[in-house]
């Protein structure tokens, strides 16, 4: 194209604004090519480190109240466990104690009981004062909350039911209390050695159940405004690709990095283990439009492409929401319906009086 017609464009867009008529073959000569924009059900928002991290709800810490002695230890750490399973046995003091204490109140409310039986008989007969089976019944009533108190203490005390049952039966002290799992899971954290004496602070075990774990990252806080608590998104880790949502956002910023933490729950199908810290891509949903980033110039602080029209080119405004290798993701606008320019953006440009970038 020779300085003239140039000139002849130049002036031409300048009492148009933003139009730069063009004939097809000054197109074709200043070699430019067009493409539709292609629309997109989703986005790349970004690629962060992430950090994957067990509920405390699917933690299940097993201690006693009392100071202990394992005598056997029947598991080990990250054994798989049911719920039931029996994982130590232990004695101490303390647990004799208080079956001595049990057993004196279950003999005591005997005693109580057939006292009172046939004091009621003799009430009923009138041949004593209702008064004393007023009394007996009263007295009987404070044993058996008593003995309630004894079983609720023994069962805090880590006892079975059928523990309870057994001594309540037979009136006879256990030197040892077997430990269960409350749970079905994997032994994570394992605090009992047999020999070792426990005190009641100590964690004997700490039993981690299945569940869908947390997957923990630190965003930048003016990007976690694309974000809302139950939006769904898809995450790449480790070389796997789920669908999930956004379970909670920090409501505070971390001021030595300007972050927000934001959590994800990680499907229990994905295969990534609790303690996994990797880079995860995480994908937006949303109808947007992508396009060629050499489709995309920019003129003073704003994006722009050049959508085609029937004369020439427009200068269309465009607000990128992210980008991959290749391609640019744009906000949808009845703007960019039409093809725009894929190539020589520079020289459209600099039909704006724009200088290349």
């Amino acid at each position: 194209m020779n300085k003239k017609i140039l000139l002849g464009m130049m002036l031409t867009f300048g009492l148009q604004a933003e139009q730069i008529q063009m004939t097809s073959e000054q197109e074709k000569n200043w070699n430019i090519s067009v493409e539709a924009p292609k629309a997109s059900k989703s986005y790349p928002f970004g690629e962060f480190i992430a950090h994957v991290v067990t509920p405390p709800t699917l933690l299940n810490t097993i201690s006693l109240p009392f100071e202990a002695n394992v005598k056997k230890l029947y598991v080990a750490k990250y054994q798989r466990v049911k719920h039931g399973d029996v994982l130590a046995e232990v004695t101490g003091t303390k647990w004799i104690e208080v079956q001595q204490k049990a057993i004196a109140e279950a003999i005591e409310y005997k005693h109580h009981a057939h006292l009172t039986e046939r004091k009621n008989v003799l009430c009923k007969e009138e041949i004593i004062p209702q008064k004393e089976c007023v009394a007996a019944n009263a007295e009987l009533k404070a044993d058996k909350i008593r003995v309630a108190a004894s079983k609720a203490l023994l069962k805090g005390y880590g006892a079975s039911q059928s523990v309870i049952d057994t001594l309540f039966k037979n009136l006879e002290i256990s030197n040892t209390i077997k430990i269960t799992s409350t749970v079905d899971g994997s032994i994570i954290e394992l605090g009992a050695t047999p020999g070792k004496s426990t005190n009641p602070d100590d964690a004997l075990f700490v039993i981690k159940q299945e569940g869908a774990l947390w997957l923990e990252a630190n965003i930048e806080a003016d990007r976690t405004m694309k974000l809302h608590e139950g939006q769904d998104v898809e995450v790449t880790l480790n070389q796997e690709l789920f669908k999930t949502r956004v379970l909670q956002i920090a409501p505070v910023i971390n001021p030595q990095n300007q972050t927000r933490q934001v959590r994800f729950l990680l499907p229990t199908k994905a295969n990534i283990s609790s303690g996994f810290i990797g880079s995860a891509k995480l994908t937006l949903f949303s109808d947007v439009l992508k396009v060629k980033k050499n489709s995309v110039i920019k003129e003073g602080f704003t994006q722009i492409v050049f959508a085609k029209t029937k004369k020439g080119f427009v200068a269309v405004p465009v607000k990128v929401l992210s980008e991959d290798d290749d391609y640019y993701y744009l906000k949808k606008s009845p703007r960019l319906q039409d093809e725009i320019a894929t190539n020589s953006l520079a020289i459209l440009k600099n039909l704006l009086g724009g200088s290349d970038e």
